[in-house]
């Protein structure tokens, strides 16, 4: 098989987008463009030029209902990545995949992947809430120690040790019962009963103003239409600082580092 280039990758991907909209519109469901992928809508009016995938946020109530979705219709060779629809699957969200590519990731479990958007559920977070912070961070810590082929090492030796030490502990247990279990703690948290919303099931978790999502913009990406929060300004600001900026040579990297193939 003939490796795909980053622009190759782009291109594949954004067909998954098109289909992922789609969908969203024959069933009057919300998605928004997030983060690298909504800064390329607005400082290039498609990818940032050297990113490698593509991200949406929904809030709960249509994520929900997209899974649904998925799990009950054929669509030919876009399938749903989800702890619902694949026991291998290993992340705490969804991915709308084309089949026919393969993905090689280092040291992450197999599970089938192929070409693919990033969906991303938002919930309620409350503020403050010592509970849903502990248990958001448990569950978060014990999937990204099951999703991987090994333990990664650090260079602190006492870290490395207590590391060792939890991933030997951790390592048999079922990855698909805790993708279930976070799944149903972050979905305590309503997205309409909360002014602040997240995706809390993420490892990094940006606390985003229910506000700035109250209604959409239209947004070109790769000659689109798309929607995206009305206060991307405001978000993206707080997340990124001044996104209109391009970063430093060095710093514009593929983040993923996987290897993809077309079937």
């Amino acid at each position: 098989m003939e490796e795909l280039t980053l622009q190759e990758i782009q291109q594949g991907s954004f067909r998954v987008l098109l289909k992922f909209k789609e969908i969203c519109e024959t069933n009057n469901l919300r998605y928004l463009l997030a983060y690298g992928t909504l800064i390329g809508a607005i400082r290039h009016k498609g990818f940032i030029p050297w990113d490698d995938d593509i991200d949406v946020w929904m809030p709960r109530p249509d994520y929900e209902k997209f899974i649904q979705y998925c799990i009950d219709n054929e669509m030919g060779y876009f399938i749903l990545k989800h702890y619902k629809t694949c026991k291998e699957y290993i992340y705490p969200i969804a991915r709308l995949v084309d089949s026919r590519y393969k993905i090689e990731y280092t040291n992450a479990k197999e599970y089938g992947l192929g070409l693919f958007i990033d969906i991303y559920p938002l919930d309620g977070l409350k503020s403050e809430c010592h509970r849903q912070s502990r248990k958001r961070r448990s569950y978060i810590r014990k999937i990204s120690i099951l999703c991987r082929n090994q333990y990664i090492s650090s260079p602190n030796k006492l870290k490395n040790i207590l590391k060792k030490i939890y991933y030997e502990f951790h390592k048999n247990k079922s990855l698909n019962k805790i993708l279930s279990k976070s799944d149903k703690f972050a979905k305590k948290y309503k997205y309409n009963d909360y002014e602040n919303i997240a995706c809390t099931v993420w490892e990094t978790t940006e606390c985003f103003d229910k506000s700035d999502f109250a209604s959409s913009v239209d947004v070109e990406f790769n000659g689109e239409i798309f929607k995206a929060p009305n206060g991307y300004d405001n978000l993206l600001k707080k997340t990124y600082g001044d996104y209109m900026k391009m970063p430093p040579e060095c710093e514009r990297i593929a983040h993923h580092f996987y290897r993809a193939y077309k079937k």
